[in-house]
């Protein structure tokens, strides 16, 4: 007889190093990982400086770079080897990677690695061009993953069985849904919330018609739909899923194109930055 196989049965979670070193994604993707005997891939990206080019930048300031770099180096390898004694310690089957470059090409590099798991774990931007955003917007666009976003304030559930679903008769929200199901099928019940107030929802696909189909899957559903009234979107969707005590929020990300809700702002910014709830996003 085979032997059945999790549906998450391998994680990516990335780390921005900083020089607080603070990050809960770890401690979402452990909390996951352990009781599924599911690999995890912990990949820390380091931004290394540059010498700019100047008269003066190889005589003088490149040996400034040097340094910096090396201490960039010496804090990502202790970070790395507390991380392999937190896994060990935990008994997760994992693998910690270490890429030191720069920004953009740490980047990218780490997400490619995401595309080879199942989730890819990650922790709130701080604030607008955070290295953490840049992070976030790359994993979201081109890993071709769901993204967990780890909040300080709410351990991620081993078992989710409560969803909130920001819907907005979206493709991405769509396909978060379906992930989440994939992925959580200790899903038991949904709250299906529209939230009037951010873009027209007139000829999107009701919420009755999710609910519909989250039926046949077993799963219990409720409708909602609120009125944003002056407050934005993300807040609401964030204050309605902590009364309602939920494992996790469930959207699409960037209803708005990417440019303008990164400037501007939009729902998927504002609750990858200050959800209060682990927060499970799509593109």
């Amino acid at each position: 007889m085979s032997r059945r196989i999790s549906p998450l049965s391998s994680l990516s979670c990335i780390i921005r190093l900083t020089e607080e070193g603070s990050s809960v994604a770890d401690r979402d993707a452990i909390t996951l990982a352990a009781p599924r005997d599911a690999h995890l891939l912990v990949t820390i990206v380091a931004a290394k400086a540059s010498v700019p080019f100047s008269p003066i930048g190889a005589g003088y300031v490149a040996p400034m770079v040097e340094e910096i770099n090396e201490k960039v180096r010496i804090r990502g390898a202790a970070l790395a080897e507390s991380l392999r004694e937190k896994l060990r310690r935990d008994g997760v089957n994992g693998t910690v990677r270490l890429i030191l470059n720069h920004v953009d090409i740490v980047t990218e590099e780490a997400v490619r690695l995401a595309r080879a798991t199942d989730l890819v774990v990650l922790d709130q931007p701080g604030a607008a061009l955070d290295t953490k955003d840049l992070i976030l917007e790359e994993a979201l666009f081109h890993s071709g993953r769901p993204i967990l976003v780890a909040v300080t304030r709410k351990t991620m559930a081993v078992h989710p069985r409560r969803i909130v679903v920001g819907w907005d008769g979206s493709a991405h929200a769509a396909r978060a849904v379906g992930d989440a199901l994939a992925l959580f099928p200790s899903i038991e019940m949904a709250e299906i919330v529209s939230v009037d107030g951010e873009k027209d929802l007139s000829n999107a696909l009701p919420g009755a018609d999710l609910a519909r189909h989250l039926a046949h899957k077993g799963v219990t559903t409720t409708l909602a739909s609120l009125s944003a009234r002056g407050t934005s979107v993300g807040s609401v969707l964030d204050g309605h899923a902590i009364r309602a005590d939920a494992d996790l929020i469930v959207m699409g990300g960037f209803g708005h194109s990417r440019l303008r809700e990164f400037l501007f702002g939009g729902v998927t910014v504002e609750l990858t930055e200050g959800a209060s709830v682990p927060l499970l996003i799509a593109y």
